[in-house]
């Protein structure tokens, strides 16, 4: 017989995973966080799975009938809106018993922390097969900003995303997220610190900004205690009607100070004096918590840096 352990697992957002798994220290991670300072993964709730492995499998793994992989899981997203030329916040709220199905028009290329990727206007998007309505906790209140922000669910039980431009959640703020909770999801009193500001070295300031394709594109900040700092460099290209966006990312840890977006994977991007490109580096904290059955992961983004870029 052959068991597999199977449990979940969560982010710390200490900003300490740079000098080791996660400082390399147990003490340091608070209960029910993932030590090793992962991304979370999506859990199951199958307890141990055992599977018959003898000779009349032939060989093949096989899972008891029995076996249910659960796929429920909420997201929160609280603060900067890191797309854009201009500053402006952002508060979103999902819940689902699936995962939104992977979109045909878009393909990616990744290796370690970076990646590149495209998406076009050709043909249809996934259908999303989701049962309607969709589960939500109610209204959910964002306390802890310059104001108290309120997103509500829609008929479909999706909810209505708050945007505004400037600033709502300054660095440091501490957010706390409630909702008085429904038959699908338990009530809701999540607190959630705002990573601090980004404070970027190099590049240097410049308008634009001048990135050379066959070159390694080199980002440094002063360190900060942030889980982690993006950097994303953006482009929209239209060819005879076809509209493709491309997205070049590199991620690090906020207390290394440094992320390098390697010339291969500038190379995938093309060059076109038409295109509106430009360059975010912005700091996260994603952790991952549980309500009743659900796993929800809490994105919150705090200010960064824009660049108009010119790619060569």
């Amino acid at each position: 017989m052959l068991s597999v352990a199977v449990a979940s697992c969560a982010s710390t957002v200490d900003g300490t995973a740079a000098r080791g798994a996660d400082g390399g220290q147990w003490r340091d991670v608070p209960p029910g966080l993932n030590p090793d300072g992962l991304d979370p993964f999506r859990p199951v709730e199958a307890g141990v799975i055992t599977a018959d492995a003898t000779a009349r499998d032939a060989g093949e793994l096989i899972f008891a009938d029995a076996t249910v992989f659960d796929q429920r899981a909420g997201s929160l997203f609280i603060g900067s809106n890191s797309s854009g030329s201009a500053e402006s916040s952002y508060v979103s709220a999902t819940f689902r018993y699936v995962p939104y199905p992977d979109d045909p028009r878009c393909s990616d290329r990744s290796a370690a922390s970076w990646g590149v990727y495209v998406c076009e206007n050709i043909g249809l998007g996934p259908v999303d097969s989701h049962p309607r309505p969709f589960p939500n906790a109610g209204e959910i209140r964002v306390g802890g900003g310059l104001r108290e922000v309120v997103i509500r669910p829609e008929v479909s039980g999706q909810y209505t995303p708050f945007y505004q431009g400037g600033t709502e959640f300054p660095a440091l703020r501490t957010v706390r997220v409630r909702a008085a909770g429904t038959r699908d999801i338990p009530a809701l009193d999540l607190s959630f610190v705002v990573p601090p500001t980004v404070v970027v070295t190099t590049p240097t300031d410049a308008a634009p900004l001048v990135i050379d394709r066959s070159q390694d594109l080199v980002v440094e900040w002063v360190p900060i205690a942030a889980r982690e700092v993006w950097v994303v460099l953006t482009l929209v290209q239209t060819v005879e009607g076809v509209r493709r966006s491309y997205r070049a990312a590199v991620q690090a840890y906020g207390d290394v100070g440094r992320a390098v977006l390697p010339a291969r994977a500038l190379a995938a991007l093309p060059v076109d004096s038409s295109m509106a490109a430009g360059l975010t580096v912005f700091p996260y904290n994603v952790s991952t918590t549980r309500v009743g059955v659900w796993p929800i992961t809490a994105t919150v983004v705090g200010e960064g840096r824009r660049y108009a870029v010119v790619l060569q």
